[in-house]
């Protein structure tokens, strides 16, 4: 083959060459992609993405901090005695985990009391195997749970043409995770009506997914259990 014709061919090479935009990636995901290589080198930790609203500037984003692998938390419990200040955090977390759910069961009963505490139901195991849901509050801060309570008082009265004592009680009944009326269906499926309304007036409404996830997961449970199943956990 000439020159020539070697030159020809380049030519038309270039002539039907498409160009190829680089990928563009947000720091968001540069981050994310940068803690997963991390983690990925470092087996005692795993990357978990996090839902957080950040009050600066009031808004909801995603960030993937790393947590304790399985194979982490082994590694401080055999080596404990060379970092006991992380052994004793691990140590408190568990204990935070049991200290919640049992402070729940109180909350949640005005006749629990000393003598008829369910301690069986604040083991390690008995709470693992609970649903989600039923679990204290899916580890919702209290300042959130009073945040969405406030937000509620302040967007319901107006979307709903109902009085504020009437909007007070139902924030009151949602905060308290049903607790006051776990057996009541009707009133449960009237407070998630509600909830739902308040979804689509509230401009703030996204700052609370976690919240209205819970409740909405919490109402679904209590709404299929039988009452015979109900009668059981009583």
């Amino acid at each position: 083959m000439s020159e020539t014709q070697v030159a020809a061919i380049n030519e038309a090479n270039a002539g039907t060459a498409t160009a190829v935009e680089p990928v563009k990636y947000t720091d968001e995901q540069k981050a994310g992609f940068k803690a997963s290589i991390v983690a990925k080198f470092n087996n005692l930790v795993d990357v978990k993405e996090m839902r957080f609203s950040f009050k600066s500037d009031k808004e909801t984003g995603f960030k993937r901090p790393t947590v304790l692998s399985a194979e982490g938390v082994v590694d401080i419990l055999t080596n404990g005695d060379t970092r006991p200040k992380e052994l004793e955090l691990l140590l408190e977390a568990l204990a935070d985990v049991v200290n919640g759910q049992a402070r729940a069961i109180v909350n949640d009963d005005e006749n629990i009391n000393q003598e008829n505490f369910p301690l069986d139901k604040v083991s390690w195991a008995a709470i693992a195997n609970m649903p989600k849901a039923e679990r204290r509050g899916g580890g919702i801060a209290k300042e959130t749970w009073e945040e969405f309570s406030a937000d509620y008082l302040a967007v319901m009265p107006q979307a709903t043409g109902k009085k504020i004592e009437q909007v007070g009680l139902a924030a009151k009944l949602l905060v308290g995770r049903f607790s006051q009326v776990k057996t009541q269906k009707p009133i449960i499926e009237k407070l998630v009506s509600q909830l739902g309304i308040y979804v689509n007036a509230s401009p703030n409404a996204e700052q609370f997914t976690e919240v209205i996830e819970f409740l909405t997961k919490k109402a679904e449970t209590l709404l299929n259990i039988s009452e015979e199943e109900m009668l059981a956990a009583l």
